[in-house]
């Protein structure tokens, strides 16, 4: 059976998650990080380890230990014994460091400590550090390490983030544009994407109605990062093409749903697409998400149809499964077409769902060309 985790921890998570996107400050990103791990976790000591190119530890955060006792203890650790066994990659989770063999003791003066949960900080197969929770009264369980290994997925975002900002300050970047614009696209937003979906999926078993709130506002915050992302890639390769490529966001998008959800989903696009409002893209990038989300997690349906179609005066966007459908009178607020009616309907555009039990839903938004 999965685990999952509680409201208190979901919500913590997701700001988390949002959270990463607007820092520039690596640093402060990944003490966070610690520090919400923490408390998600209940250890009462943490430690983010970030490694240099020989695998060794080349930065060394830590969270709960005073000055006086860092300054007895000496220099930071290196990566050996245990910590260096999380640095290659496997997850430990024991209820006495002691006991595990790769372990080789403390140093003089350094505070006891039993229960140990590391977790490797990497995005998909490239691995940056580690994230290291000790103390915990009782041990660490199964749900302990799912919220870390959560927040180190978090924190390895960050850490390719922060690495992808330096290089766009340099200067010798014009003919490598393409090239950054698709790392923040696979390296960055793909990551992103995956927890906000995996964590939304889980929310929908909250229910406690503040819980469910926080951890909407949270999702709000972790879209708009995204949103920010692709205007990264945007102003990288507008110079090169000139305009906005909404057709290769829409695609893009798609299949990031298809792969999330293991589905099919078919799409259509139509029409013209230049001379378009980030504003608009913006809303029309959202609605495709949400609802092509909620026909993929509620419909039961195998194949979600997408169709976008560019006109004269306006942009229209269809989102049909043939699956179990719902009764309109009886939504529960899961379901996401609150965000929808409230995005479309700020930018002057209209609404239409049409949903039969066991035939399916269709969801039909126009959001004018210009606003």
């Amino acid at each position: 059976m999965a685990t999952t985790l509680n409201p208190d921890r979901l919500g913590e998570l997701f700001v988390a998650a949002a959270d990463v996107g607007g820092q520039t400050d690596l640093r402060q990103v990944l003490l966070s990080v610690v520090q919400t791990a923490m408390q998600a976790t209940g250890a009462k000591y943490g430690a983010l380890g970030v490694l240099d190119t020989d695998g060794s530890l080349d930065e060394f955060l830590h969270v709960g230990l005073d000055d006086e006792t860092v300054a007895r203890i000496g220099p930071p650790p290196t990566g050996n014994s245990l910590l260096g066994t999380v640095s290659r990659g496997s997850t430990i989770r024991v209820s006495r460091i002691s006991d595990h063999p790769d372990s080789v003791g403390f140093p003089d003066h350094h505070p006891p400590m039993d229960a140990f949960l590391g977790v490797p900080l990497r995005t998909g197969d490239q691995l940056f550090g580690n994230l290291y929770l000790t103390e915990k009264e009782g041990g660490f369980t199964e749900e302990d390490q799912v919220a870390a290994e959560t927040l180190a997925l978090i924190g390895g975002t960050a850490v390719v983030s922060n690495l992808l900002h330096a290089r766009l300050n340099q200067t010798a970047l014009f003919d490598d544009r393409e090239r950054i614009a698709r790392d923040v696209h696979d390296a960055v937003i793909q990551d992103l994407f995956a927890v906000g979906l995996s964590l939304e999926g889980a929310s929908q078993r909250i229910d406690d109605d503040a819980a469910r709130e926080t951890v909407s506002n949270a999702i709000q915050r972790l879209d708009e990062c995204i949103t920010s992302l692709r205007h990264v890639i945007f102003d990288l390769t507008r110079q090169s093409s000139g305009e906005r490529s909404v057709v290769t966001e829409v695609s893009e998008l798609v299949q990031e749903l298809a792969e999330s959800y293991g589905r099919q989903v078919d799409l259509t696009v139509s029409g013209v697409f230049g001379d378009i409002a980030d504003s608009v893209a913006d809303a029309m990038m959202h609605v495709i998400k949400e609802a092509t989300s909620n026909a993929l997690r509620h419909s039961g349906a195998s194949t979600v149809s997408v169709a976008v179609a560019g006109g004269a005066v306006d942009f229209r966007v269809a989102v049909q499964d043939e699956g179990s459908g719902f009764d309109q009178t009886q939504l529960t607020p899961g379901l996401g077409l609150k965000n929808i009616k409230r995005r479309v309907s700020d930018l002057g555009g209209t609404v239409e769902i049409t949903s039969h039990s066991g035939v399916g839903t269709l969801v039909t938004i126009s959001l004018p060309r210009r606003v």
